[in-house]
């Protein structure tokens, strides 16, 4: 008895979340979608915090107007152009990186929007702007085709941090046993 119910709803899903015979995409209940995100995306680049550009695209999806790979890019461009999430300044905690792979993985997991290198690019331009170089290395590790312009700025910054002494974190620095000359063998 569940089964044809289960796949009934299903193809009704289906069904309305793609294009209809009138050419419009609908959502999932039938509702037309609007693919206007020009006006988003301008917005988006105006804004003068970081929490607001996440502020508008909840703004898009509540218009039925669901955000783009483009909306996406303005938003991580918004992130890395902004001094803070909020005014008044920057707070404790606050990471341009993490906040990042938040919009990424809204993007991906959420509305099903592939990211693309230059997505990547804009990441691992704010892993180097916050000096997050460990986090650099793990996107060229990760990620092919970061540029390589990319690359050697997140080197310098951390040749630099190595030259000031702040290579690694100052609260693992003062533990009694030194985490970095542990040597890790396979068994």
């Amino acid at each position: 008895m569940m089964r044809p119910i289960c796949s009934s709803a299903l193809s009704r899903a289906i069904r309305f979340n793609s294009t209809g015979k009138d050419g419009k995409r609908r959502d999932l209940f039938g509702y037309e979608q609007s693919s206007e995100v020009g006006p988003w995306n301008d917005k988006i680049s105006k804004v003068k915090t970081w929490n607001e550009a996440g502020e508008l695209l909840v703004e898009m999806n509540r218009a039925n107007c669901p955000p783009d790979l483009s909306s996406y890019k303005e938003v991580l461009k918004a992130i890395l152009r902004c001094s803070s999430k909020y005014d008044g300044g920057r707070q404790a905690g606050e990471s341009k990186f993490c906040a990042m792979m938040d919009v990424l993985e809204e993007m991906e997991h959420r509305n099903n929007t592939k990211t693309d290198l230059p997505c990547w690019d804009l990441v691992m331009e704010g892993a180097i702007q916050e000096q997050e170089f460990r986090a650099g290395r793990a996107l060229i590790a990760c990620v092919e085709g970061i540029s390589q312009k990319l690359v050697d700025e997140n080197e310098k910054v951390a040749a630099k941090l190595k030259s000031e002494g702040q290579e690694f974190p100052p609260a693992l620095l003062k533990q009694s046993e030194n985490l970095f000359d542990i040597e890790i063998k396979a068994a």
